[in-house]
């Protein structure tokens, strides 16, 4: 129950299945932690308040994923209640247009550019001066197990997500020295809202391909968050992490 104990976290699109059960796992483990999100008010409030329940400190902000000024911001105000930042999350992420990629137009393509991407290296830019400053830090981005096995008819999706991953190795190589840590987390199939979201023939087709016949659910995936964020994880970086149910299998 305290794994992190004491660390301070801000969990960029938070509000909501993967980010929303970090949340509280953080907060569990001994976290405080700050919420933050593009929409979803009701959600962060109710997460503030199970998180305080938990005996932590917690408060939640509206953030434009797409603003680096919102980022900024975020950042600069998690600094300003914690005292510090141990733990940034960046969780934000869209799925964007499905089919094939001459029939995607340039709103979409940047769109999703926008939040799956720019976002994550908001965050990065953002709250490495302050964790090289204290010599200590995790970062975690979302990325997906489609950075490494990309899949027909989601061309950008699986650019923005490698995208991700490429960032997060290349960071983590940049910082190794400076007593941070940044990895990147790529889920397979998990019953989040965006699942939910897809064709039932498709989603059907893809758990048949599982190994283990089934979805993940955000908690065993968030699970593995934990760690990375943990001082137990301190000679993991640049990595990427693949809660898939088998479905890359390395």
């Amino acid at each position: 129950m305290d794994r992190l104990k004491d660390k301070k976290a801000l969990v960029i699109g938070g509000s909501t299945g993967i980010g929303a059960t970090a949340c509280l796992l953080f907060a569990q483990e001994g976290a405080d932690v700050v919420v933050g999100s593009s929409g979803h008010e009701a959600e962060r409030a109710q997460l503030v308040k199970e998180m305080e329940a938990l005996g932590r400190e917690a408060f939640e902000m509206k953030i434009d994923v797409r603003s680096e000024d919102d980022i900024r911001g975020a950042i600069e105000e998690t600094i300003n209640r914690f005292g510090h930042i141990d733990i940034l999350v960046n969780n934000a992420g869209i799925g964007g247009h499905a089919g094939p990629v001459w029939t995607e137009t340039l709103d979409e393509y940047e769109d999703l550019m926008d939040v799956n991407v720019r976002s994550a290296w908001f965050g990065m830019k953002h709250v490495l001066p302050h964790m090289i400053e204290r010599h200590y830090g995790r970062i975690i981005n979302n990325a997906s197990q489609l950075a490494h096995k990309p899949s027909p008819y989601n061309a950008t999706y699986c650019a923005s997500k490698g995208a991700v991953v490429g960032l997060t190795v290349s960071v983590a190589q940049e910082v190794a020295m400076e007593g941070i840590t940044v990895n990147a987390i790529c889920p397979g199939p998990i019953d989040t809202p965006l699942w939910r979201k897809a064709p039932e023939e498709w989603r059907k087709w893809k758990v048949d391909s599982l190994p283990m016949k089934r979805v993940g659910t955000t908690e065993e995936l968030a699970w593995a968050m934990v760690y990375m964020a943990s001082d137990e994880a301190s000679y993991l970086t640049g990595q990427s992490i693949s809660p898939n149910g088998g479905d890359i299998m390395w």
